[in-house]
Formats: structure tokens, sequence, C-alpha cells
């Protein structure tokens, strides 16, 4: 875990519940009641005893493949009720069903969370066939394309924030590897290349801009189809477009529709 700043007041039993949240929410990995008491340094009893409130609060459920625990949708539903986020998801919904229209591919959007991405909405194609990411979808920010997207587009000061923190989690080589490649996407615009995680699925990135920076992305996964439906550059095209509209309906959060 990371180190924690110096505390002013304490509360022990919500600092276990958020310790055990935090730990969960880094990956999609499920975690045993054992595991989770040994990598936070508790005991198996005070992590049982959360563990169960947690579960009955819905912020955590058990595994179907492994033993073990996982986060749900909950604190992500809570986070995206938030008013501003709100409205942008609904202005962003209509968009996204005529980009997956028009592209007979799926999309996303996803923001930053820490070292990570997480993709908080998604809308199917209505094609037969396509892929696509479920929202939650967690990837560590230096190995997706929404994460070089998010981080290109930033000023200098919030840059250094990032590597700061990603510092923390990576290699100096995987770091210098990830800023270059940051810097051809500042250059072109957006990003586009091959899945890191799935064989022929290539990443198409654009940023969703509010001033002058980059706050969430636009992703659509390019499967090529035969016969070809639509081509890449028409499809580059049209996310081009869907996520420049967003980008003038947004002023510092708030959604002004255009």
């Amino acid at each position: 875990m990371d180190a924690k700043p110096v505390k002013k007041y304490s509360a022990p039993a919500l600092e276990k519940g958020l310790d055990i949240l935090e730990l969960l929410s880094k990956d999609s990995t499920a975690y045993s009641t054992s595991t989770i008491a040994e990598i936070l340094g508790r005991s198996n009893a005070e992590i049982y005893r959360m563990i169960l409130v947690l579960e009955q609060r819905g912020y955590i459920e058990k595994s179907e493949d492994i033993d073990g625990y996982q986060v749900t949708r909950k604190l992500l539903q809570l986070g995206t009720e938030h008013e501003p986020i709100k409205d942008i998801l609904e202005y962003a919904q209509p968009i996204m069903r005529d980009l997956a229209e028009k592209t007979a591919m799926s999309c996303h959007i996803a923001v930053e969370s820490q070292e990570q991405i997480v993709v908080i909405s998604r809308v199917e194609t209505p094609s037969v066939m396509s892929y696509s990411v479920r929202v939650g979808y967690r990837r560590p920010i230096l190995f997706s394309a929404s994460g070089r997207i998010l981080f290109a587009f930033q000023n200098p000061d919030k840059k250094e924030s990032m590597l700061k923190r990603l510092n923390k989690h990576h290699t100096e080589d995987e770091i210098k590897h990830f800023v270059n490649d940051c810097k051809k996407v500042t250059k072109q615009g957006f990003f586009k290349g091959d899945s890191a995680y799935v064989h022929g699925v290539t990443d198409i990135s654009f940023p969703i801009i509010d001033n002058d920076h980059a706050v969430a992305t636009l992703t659509i996964p390019f499967i090529q189809r035969i016969p070809e439906t639509v081509k890449i550059d028409q499809v580059i095209e049209e996310l081009r477009k869907a996520a420049e509209e967003l980008s003038k309906a947004l002023t510092y959060g708030i959604v002004r529709k255009v």
C-alpha cells in the first residue's frame, strides 16, 4: 500500500473499511480474507468483520471464479451520481449511440483513477458482432490507450503529478517508453495502436477536453470484419467528431448543450 500522509484524526474502523476498498479497487484480482489481512497488516478477525459489513452494504461481493472478494459497481455508481459527472454521461449517451450506429463498433468513456483508468460508460453496437469492455473495467494508465490520452493532454504541473504517482508502480524504462508514446499522441491529436491485451483489436482514442485539458477519453476498440463494412479511417473521423462535440459542451465540468 502507498505511504499514508500524517493523520490529524483517527477513526480506526472507517480506516480499515477504506483500506479494504482501496486494495480491492486497484485491479480485478479477487482476494481472500486472509490475503487481505496479510497485505494490510491486520488480523483475520478484524478484517472479517469489516468484510461482512462491506458485503452487506453492497460494496464488495464474493467472486464467482475463486475464493475471494471483489468490489461491486456501487462505488462507481456513487461517483457518477455526482451532478456534473451525471450530466456529462447523460449528454454523452445519444452521441455515443449515434457513434456506435455509424461505425458498427462499441465505444466507451474512461477517466483517470489514481494510477489506472476506469471505464464509466459504454454503448454497444447494434451489429451482431463486436468487441467491448464493461463499465468498471480498469487498466494501468501506462498500458492503455485512454491512459496515453489522459496524460498527453494535460498541463505540465498535472503531468508531473501523474508521473510521481506512476513512478511508484512502474520501472524507469516503462515510464520512459510511455512518455515518448505520449509525445507522439500529443502531436497526432489522438491515439491509434494495437491493443496491449487482445490480438486483432486496434484501440482508437480521443480526448474529451474541458477548458484546456483532457478530463476523459472516448474510445473505440476497432475490429476488422470480413467483409469490411466500415473502414478504420471512417471510424477515426466519426470518433473525432463525437469527441469534439462532447468537448464543446463542457466548461469547467458543466454541460452546456451545443
